[in-house]
C-alpha cells in the first residue's frame, strides 16, 4: 500500500474565482486517496506581504506567516500555482515566498566568496519536492527564450536553493487570448493538472 503523502497546495493568485483556483482545485481532486492536503489561498489570508526591513531585522511575529512555515516543514510535496503578470509571479506570491522563505528557516547562505555562495548553502528544505503550474497571456516558450521565465526562477531559485526539488511543471499560455483560448481548452488543462496530480 502506498504511503500517505502531505501536499501544501499554495495558490498565488489573488481573485477567488480566478482560473488559478480551478487549477488548484483539479491538481487536489486528483491526489491519490492516500494523500493528506492542505490549502493556502493567499488572496484569503490576512498578511503583510512586504519583507518591511529586508535581511537587517525580523518582522514581528505573524500569525499567517508561522502557520506557512508549518506547514511547509510538514509538506513531503509543494504545489505552486500562479498567472504570470509581468514576465514572474504575482506580488502577492512573491511577498510570500519573501517572509516564510527566510534565512534560518529555508536555508544559510556563506556569501563570503563565490565559491561560499556555490558550495556552503545550507539547505534546510531538503528532501521535500514541488509541481509548479503558471498560466499566461503569452506563449510560454517565449519567457524561456527570452531568459524571463519565472518557472525556471521559481524552480531553480526560490525551491532549489532551499533544497526543494521540483518534478513536475505544467504551463498553459494564450489565456484570455480571443482566437487561442478556450472552454474546452482550460478543461482539457485541468484534465492534465488532475492526472499529473494522480501519478504523485
Amino acid at each position: 500500500m502506498a504511503q500517505p503523502r502531505k501536499v501544501v497546495i499554495v495558490i498565488g493568485h489573488p481573485d477567488s474565482q480566478s482560473y488559478s483556483h480551478a487549477i488548484a482545485a483539479a491538481y487536489a481532486s486528483g491526489l491519490p486517496a492516500t494523500c493528506e492536503t492542505e490549502v493556502l489561498a493567499l488572496g484569503d489570508l490576512d498578511f503583510d506581504p512586504v519583507l518591511r526591513y529586508g535581511y537587517r531585522q525580523h518582522m514581528d511575529a505573524d500569525p499567517v506567516i508561522g502557520r506557512s512555515q508549518e506547514l511547509v516543514k510538514w509538506a513531503d510535496h509543494l504545489v505552486f500555482v500562479f498567472p504570470v503578470w509581468w514576465t514572474n509571479v504575482p506580488s502577492l506570491l512573491k511577498g510570500w515566498f519573501e517572509r516564510v522563505f527566510t534565512p534560518r528557516f529555508a536555508y544559510n547562505m556563506d556569501n563570503s566568496s563565490i565559491f561560499a555562495l556555490a558550495f556552503r548553502t545550507r539547505r534546510h528544505l531538503e528532501g521535500r519536492t514541488a509541481t509548479v503550474i503558471a498560466t499566461y497571456h503569452g506563449p510560454p516558450w517565449y519567457f524561456t527564450l527570452a531568459g524571463v521565465s519565472p518557472v525556471r526562477l521559481v524552480r531553480r531559485q526560490m525551491l532549489a536553493n532551499c533544497g526543494i526539488k521540483t518534478t513536475q511543471s505544467l504551463q498553459l499560455g494564450w489565456i484570455d487570448s480571443p482566437t487561442k483560448d478556450s472552454p474546452a481548452r482550460r478543461e482539457a488543462f485541468l484534465a492534465k493538472v488532475a492526472a499529473a496530480a494522480q501519478r504523485l
